[in-house]
């Protein structure tokens, strides 16, 4: 039926397209309103965010320097000690000439947290004292494409696990810098719990609108809207970064649509979407084989080298009576990386055969391998932390081993492959009307 909506009170869901209300949504704190197609949460409001998640951030902050500058772990073994920090763990691996593995670390346990840290708690000072600049937007749109490349917390698991495999050969004593490092992670990961997207989104959106002096009045436009229908089929899109629902008007060549509240680039639907996730899954692919078959560490002692792979490592955990951490490391190295390859292969082959069957569990699947895939950067976090923990020269010492690098690039690879992927494309198969949504 034809029928006049605001845009701006239409729900759509960013995992599947579907027009989910055309009237305002109201979704109590601490609930969730979930799509009834592919079961995207689409909304989950969060009580007192701004207060919340601007008090976690600057603890964040203020724990940061001694998290990462002061002493982590003190090892003792025979008489020889060694001890280091998080920015040691990365030094070392630079001075085995491994440059990306070093550089990786440094980018996703370092760089990437602080800047993290820093944009929610100027987007949250901001917004707290009603403050707008022209720059709150772009910020708060980097921290959406940055969110998921900051691994504390997964950094924080490779510690423990190094504290497990090494206190059956050394005496361990915590440092000053690791209660750091557990209170910084655990401020980044409250400050994502605390955090309301959406709400920022609208404060934003509505401090833009005072600074600008327009006219917040909601636009109607005459549209046709069924049940269960795509909003791309209604003329609507909606933007990838603050899932903002706008009119779509076809730009003329050369130009492109930029969403009005985060200021982002707008497409239809992710461009090159099949072809870039398939050309990264088959790039994570060939580089699994060296990953998984090559060395990736390599431990000197008495100036014996002796080399071992991934799953030497899980095995080395089994035998030695550490089976849940050796679980965890065959979970984390070699099951996700199977898992997210084969599961992007099946969605590939749904959408190029038009396969139907099992769209919800597909679109659940893919929200998966995006959520696990950052976990699968624990094996190279363990060895970093080994690297500059276990240094005790002629008698022992730890270095990795060429696997490093190519199992950096299988996580890179299908962390890439599952940002490329547009899940709505997943859906527009069942649309009768799927304009734009071929390669």
């Amino acid at each position: 039926m034809d029928k006049d909506i605001a845009i701006n009170d239409v729900t759509v869901c960013p995992g599947c397209d579907m027009i989910i209300a055309t009237t305002p949504v109201k979704v109590p704190f601490d609930s969730d309103l979930v799509c009834p197609r592919c079961k995207y949460k689409v909304l989950n409001p969060k009580k007192d965010t701004l207060n919340r998640t601007l008090a976690l951030s600057l603890t964040g902050l203020l724990l940061f320097i001694p998290a990462h500058f002061m002493l982590l772990l003190q090892l003792e073994a025979l008489g020889f000690l060694d001890q280091g920090t998080v920015i040691d763990s990365m030094t070392a691996v630079y001075k085995q000439r491994y440059f990306f593995v070093s550089l990786m670390v440094l980018i996703t346990a370092v760089l990437i947290p602080l800047i993290k840290l820093l944009l929610i708690f100027i987007v949250s000072l901001s917004l707290v004292n009603d403050k707008f600049t022209w720059k709150l937007p772009t910020l708060f749109r980097w921290y959406c494409h940055i969110e998921e490349w900051g691994m504390t917390e997964v950094f924080l698991l490779g510690i423990l696990i190094t504290i497990i495999k090494m206190s059956h050969t050394a005496d361990i004593s915590f440092e000053i810098g690791f209660f750091s490092f557990v209170g910084l992670s655990l401020a980044l990961v409250g400050s994502v719990f605390t955090l309301d997207k959406h709400y920022y989104w609208l404060m934003i959106e509505k401090l833009k609108r005072a600074e600008k002096n327009t006219d917040a009045k909601k636009i109607s436009q005459s549209l046709h809207v069924r049940p269960m229908q795509l909003a791309l089929n209604a003329g609507l899109v909606q933007c990838h970064t603050c899932h903002k629902v706008i009119r779509y008007e076809e730009p003329e060549p050369g130009y492109v649509l930029h969403c009005p509240r985060c200021e982002g680039i707008v497409h239809k639907r992710i461009p090159n979407s099949i072809s870039t996730t398939l050309a990264l899954v088959l790039t994570a692919v060939v580089f699994s084989f060296p990953a998984n078959l090559l060395p990736i560490m390599q431990v000197d002692f008495l100036g014996t080298p002796q080399k071992s792979t991934i799953m030497d490592g899980i095995i080395y955990f089994f035998q030695s009576g550490s089976l849940g951490i050796g679980l965890v490391i065959l979970t984390a190295s070699i099951l996700v990386p199977v898992f997210k390859v084969v599961g992007l292969a099946i969605l590939l082959y749904s959408i190029h055969f038009n396969r139907w069957s099992r769209l919800t569990q597909k679109s659940i699947m893919f929200r998966f391998i995006e959520f696990v895939g950052r976990w699968s950067m624990l094996d190279i976090f363990v060895i970093a932390l080994l690297c500059a923990l276990v240094d005790f020269g002629f008698f022992t010492r730890i270095i990795p081993a060429p696997a490093a690098t190519f199992f950096t690039f299988v996580v890179l690879s299908t962390m890439f492959a599952a940002i490329s992927f547009d899940p709505r494309i997943l859906w527009d198969i069942t649309s009768p009307k799927n304009e734009g949504n071929k390669e």
